[in-house]
């Protein structure tokens, strides 16, 4: 307990801990809606693509994870736009973006003059990195995300669950699809400094799928997630400053640990290895 308390005055833990609830409670909630379209890895091309603008911040001057940010905005734009479109999946879609961004990062990363150590950070995640600016920034990204899902939140259950019924009944789909894939890929640039841009995909994804193992309603999902997803972010960030361990690294670790054991609940809850069934003989 002591230990703990020391933990939490430290000044870049507070701040770490603060932007990693927000972040894991954001991505959680995006993660409920994301998932189940089968969208997952739309988490990996983004994160992946959004390297271009980093590059170009970089390169440019300025503050690099928000030319990210913009790089996220026309690329969930993108995503959004071709949903209904028969010329090319999603997946496809999103194979093109993370290699031409990964490709384009890496070309205007060479031509950038001097020794880059800062990369190293946005790709795995740096603690010590998250400044209070960051911090401010992450609480308006937050409040504003769950005010638009408050009012977003049936038609994203139903278009997630039944697309047809939601045209049926003449939701504001179009609007709702714009959210869910521009809020996701900001918010997944938002965690970049925390788990990087090749582990954030873990906080939007396994959460949730920790959660569908053990749930039966989306109310119990959407809470079990959110359980998952913070106290696997606190307990890495932790694990990580207790032990020295970079910190992405360990929040990813701890996750698909969650994901394993919810697996085997899952597993035992379905075919208890201590029952038998026993058939009476006539």
């Amino acid at each position: 307990m002591q230990l703990i308390i020391e933990i939490i005055q430290i000044p870049f833990m507070q701040r770490a801990l603060l932007g990693s609830v927000m972040l894991a409670s954001l991505l959680g909630l995006f993660g409920t809606f994301i998932v189940p379209r089968k969208l997952g890895f739309m988490a990996d091309g983004i994160a992946h693509a959004s390297l271009l603008g980093i590059a170009i911040g970089i390169l440019l001057g300025g503050i690099p994870l928000v030319w990210a940010a913009a790089v996220a905005v026309v690329l969930g734009s993108i995503l959004a736009l071709v949903d209904d479109s028969s010329l090319v999946t999603h997946d496809s879609l999103i194979g093109v973006f993370l290699a031409g961004g990964m490709s384009a990062a890496i070309i205007i990363m060479s031509l950038t003059p001097g020794y880059k150590p800062e990369l190293f950070s946005y790709l795995f995640g740096n603690i010590l990195s998250i400044t209070w600016p960051d911090i401010y920034l992450l609480t308006g990204f937050f409040f504003s995300a769950l005010i638009l899902f408050k009012y977003q939140w049936r038609t994203l259950v139903l278009t997630t669950i039944h697309r047809e019924l939601s045209s049926v009944l003449g939701l504001r789909a179009r609007a709702t699809k714009y959210f869910l894939f521009v809020g996701t890929s900001v918010a997944l640039i938002a965690g970049v400094k925390l788990l990087g841009i090749v582990l954030i995909s873990a906080l939007l994804i396994i959460p949730f799928t920790s959660a569908n193992q053990v749930s039966h309603s989306l109310r119990s999902t959407i809470i079990v997630t959110q359980l998952f997803a913070i106290s696997g972010s606190i307990a890495g960030i932790v694990l990580s400053y207790i032990f020295d361990l970079p910190t992405g690294p360990s929040v990813a670790i701890i996750l698909v640990a969650t994901f394993l054991i919810t697996l085997v609940a899952a597993k035992v809850n379905e075919a208890p290895i201590w029952k038998h069934d026993h058939v009476e003989k006539n």
